[in-house]
């Protein structure tokens, strides 16, 4: 394998490990701040996705569900650390390719976020649709600040852009 597929493989994963960590973190602070189990989200959403879950208010905390929704958490964030690895390096072969990525980045993660509401639809009332879009946010800003950090020339073609 080339280094330069190398280097997006490798970057690609740790930045979806850092998106997928950040939302695990930012919901279980949620769910321990009103009063529930760390676990209850990804109980929630394991039960409804794998086990066909319709009231919110008989989920049940135990490891089935929790394993089986983080499983899935994790591959589909690892697939957008690859893509916005992906992007990364392409927009640092050029000024006008930044924009481009990050076009597509936010394209993609606006129908991501789209995704998870329509799949979520009879849960929404047990999940606040601005935790899902602050945990979103804050895990795309965590990918994008390591992305950055770990493309240099990158960060500089965007000041001589913005100059």
């Amino acid at each position: 394998m080339r280094p330069e597929r190398t280097q997006v493989f490798a970057q690609g994963l740790v930045a979806g490990l850092i998106g997928y960590a950040m939302v695990a973190v930012l919901f279980a602070i949620a769910n321990v701040m009103l009063g529930r189990s760390p676990f209850y989200t990804a109980a929630l959403l394991g039960e409804a996705t794998f086990y066909g879950l319709r009231d919110p208010a008989a989920v049940t905390i135990w490891p089935g569900p929790i394993l089986a929704y983080n499983g899935l958490h994790l591959v589909v964030f690892l697939a957008l650390g690859l893509l916005a690895s992906w992007l990364a390096c392409l927009a640092e072969k050029g000024p006008e390719l930044w924009y481009v990525a990050t076009v597509l980045f936010i394209f993609v993660m606006f129908h991501m976020y789209g995704a998870f509401l329509l799949l979520t639809e009879g849960m929404r009332h047990a999940i606040s649709a601005w935790l899902v879009m602050v945990a979103g946010i804050g895990a795309g800003g965590a990918m994008g600040a390591y992305l950055l950090g770990a493309h240099p020339r990158l960060m500089a073609g965007m000041r001589e852009s913005a100059a």
